[in-house]
């Protein structure tokens, strides 16, 4: 039983690379119309670092035609997926759809999209729509894919989120707070760990401290964001469990594993300890959910107050306690959903 649950596990985890993305897409194993799950299961099978749906990952969504384009981290292939209602958030989720195309370029595959739309027909046409049309569809994959959690860790409006949250915004970030849209400036980020400082004019006196303590296994914790983005309703959602692990995908120290829920949408909002209300680590990514159960992963807070410290903030001057009754209203008031806009 125990060699069979170690063969599982080598088959989701990420190993190291043992064979070209080419090797891979002739393998015979991804196919014209495979869905993302086949996809994905070939890359990682193969032991693929190069895997389209990993951190790192290009991604386009068109709403009005549902089609999204995928590249591997590499940019060495591009994979057109259609009937895509659920574009992929990476790292996480997959999404859902069914693989239309591959080519080795991203103006093949962006030429396949607009073909589809209808908007290539005449030559003399082409150049002005295709300028138009790559800024709608830049804005509308902004709008529908660019959304994630965020949490304010100072009183002056600092705020954490995820660089992949807010990557494609091009310092267009927008928060959502007491009930108004609110432009966020982006200060400083780090792609490696996934982190982005952003910063608010507002007034706010609720906010997340960082811990000084090292995270613990069996460590209680809560997970607070919004999974799905408002979709599913504009209320700030919580997720409670564990610390399971000390380490992410590989032997990644910078990261945790935990057994609490985390969704698309959670990514760049806050776990912290259920007790004091401290931040443990932030939300990042998990592996997907029809292979495994209950295993996502946070950035620790260590990595965040290095991230902090790096860009000239003295996060001591923020300290602040709470008691295990006001965790709830913390989170409450310091959480944030953030958009593209």
């Amino acid at each position: 039983m125990k060699k069979l649950l170690g063969i599982i596990v080598l088959g989701l985890l990420f190993l190291s690379a043992c064979a070209s993305t080419q090797d891979v897409l002739q393998s015979g194993k991804i196919k014209i119309g495979s869905t993302k799950a086949q996809v994905r299961s070939a890359f990682v099978y193969a032991g693929m670092s190069n895997d389209p749906f990993i951190s790192g990952c290009h991604k386009e969504y068109f709403a009005d035609v549902k089609m999204e384009i995928l590249s591997s981290k590499d940019r060495d292939v591009w994979l057109v997926f259609k009937n895509v209602n659920w574009p992929t958030n990476c790292p996480g989720d997959d999404g859902d759809g069914i693989l239309a195309l591959y080519v080795p370029t991203y103006n093949q595959a962006k030429e396949f999209v607009l073909k589809t739309q209808g908007k290539t027909t005449a030559k003399t046409e082409k150049k002005v729509i295709k300028k138009t049309t790559e800024k709608k569809t830049k804005k509308k994959a902004v709008e529908e894919a660019a959304s994630g959690s965020a949490f304010f860790i100072s009183n002056k409006g600092h705020i954490i989120t995820n660089f992949h949250v807010i990557e494609t915004c091009n310092d267009n970030s927008k928060i959502f707070y007491n009930n108004s849209e609110i432009d966020a400036k982006l200060i400083a980020k780090d792609k490696y760990l996934d982190l982005a400082l952003l910063k608010a004019e507002v007034s706010n006196n609720k906010f997340i401290t960082i811990s000084n303590m090292a995270p613990k296994k069996l460590q209680r914790i809560i997970a607070a964001g919004y999974p799905f983005g408002k979709y599913l309703s504009d209320d700030m959602k919580f997720t409670s469990g564990i610390v399971s692990s000390l380490k992410g995908v590989q032997d990644d120290s910078t990261r945790l594993q935990i057994d609490a829920a985390l969704n698309p949408g959670n990514s760049g909002g806050p776990i912290v300890d259920e007790n004091t209300g401290k931040l443990v680590a932030v939300a990042v990514a998990g592996l997907r959910k029809d292979m495994t159960e209950a295993v996502n992963f946070g950035i620790k807070a260590g990595s965040v107050r290095n991230f902090l410290e790096s860009n000239q903030m003295n996060i001591a001057t923020f300290a602040k306690s709470y008691s295990r009754g006001e965790v709830a209203e913390l989170l409450e008031n310091s959480v944030l959903y953030t958009f593209c806009k």
